[in-house]
């Protein structure tokens, strides 16, 4: 079994230059673009992305999906701009040579009785990807529809073919319990996004409370760990004295360092851009 590692390389720098040094200096052959030259993924154009994916390329970095905002929404906003978006970023993915786009399931402060809407607003956007060839990728975020288990199931209930992103630091700003998520929810994930909680603070994968060495011993296929650093408010303390965290830099490889670490105590042992289940 392998598991490929990615990130968002926008948190280990600005500039697609220091987006690829970050990315190289910790062996990571996987982005999931987010932001670049400071300019949000869904807002650069075709010819844009060619240049960035020349170069992404050429460092032997693939795209492996594309961080959008897509459907990162009030509920109440007209779906006719959500398309357009989701148009531009199909054609973008094109460009990058990813079939993934990351997306989301709408704010709303009353979800009990939304269901209907969200479905209606959902569907249009999931056509134009499957129609583009492309993956609806659904990221459990806090505050939106999908972040809380109960209303994820509908979600999954009404799409039974929805590709979902296991976010475990989510869950657990979302008040859920990681008992809970792990069983109902990390089995069918396409992928994982990599960052840890406790209450409602982000910290490094291992020091939280989402039980992600046991997200780890649970993985019984290939599949990808895509770091999301979100340390901007991480002080660090004992055992990270060698990490800058005023730095996007420092906070960029203590998040890698630590999967990684996580990685290594559960038998996984690195290769060349990815881990490799040690069988003996």
């Amino acid at each position: 079994m392998k598991i490929r590692l990615c990130a968002f390389a926008d948190e280990g720098g600005t500039t697609v230059e220091e987006q690829i040094e970050a990315l190289r200096a910790n062996g990571i052959k996987l982005v999931e673009l987010r932001s670049i030259d400071g300019k949000n993924i869904s807002k650069i154009s075709e010819d844009e992305a060619a240049v960035y994916a020349k170069k992404f390329r050429e460092a032997g970095i693939e795209v492996w999906s594309l961080g959008s905002p897509l459907a990162k929404v009030h509920i109440y906003t007209p779906v006719e701009k959500e398309k357009a978006k989701a148009m531009h970023l199909c054609r973008l993915a094109s460009v990058f040579g990813t079939k993934n786009i990351r997306a989301f399931s709408y704010f709303t402060l009353f979800p009990f009785n939304k269901e209907k809407r969200v479905v209606e607003k959902i569907q249009p956007l999931l056509e134009i990807l499957d129609y583009n060839g492309i993956n609806f990728c659904h990221e459990n975020d806090t505050l939106l529809y999908g972040g809380r288990a109960k209303y994820l199931e509908k979600l999954l209930a009404a799409f039974p073919g929805l590709k979902t992103i296991y976010d475990p630091a989510n869950f657990i700003i979302s008040g859920e319990s990681p008992d809970v998520t792990l069983a109902e929810f990390a089995p069918s994930a396409y992928y994982f996004h990599i960052k840890d909680a406790t209450g409602k603070k982000v910290m490094p994968a291992g020091y939280g409370d989402a039980r992600i060495d046991e997200l780890i011993k649970r993985i019984d296929r290939d599949t990808v760990f895509s770091i999301e650093p979100h340390l901007m408010f991480f002080k660090g303390g004992a055992g990270f004295e060698k990490y800058d965290f005023k730095t996007k830099r420092g906070r960029f490889d203590c998040a890698a360092d630590s999967i990684k670490k996580l990685l290594a105590e559960n038998g996984w042992a690195e290769k060349d851009g990815y881990y490799e289940k040690n069988e003996g």
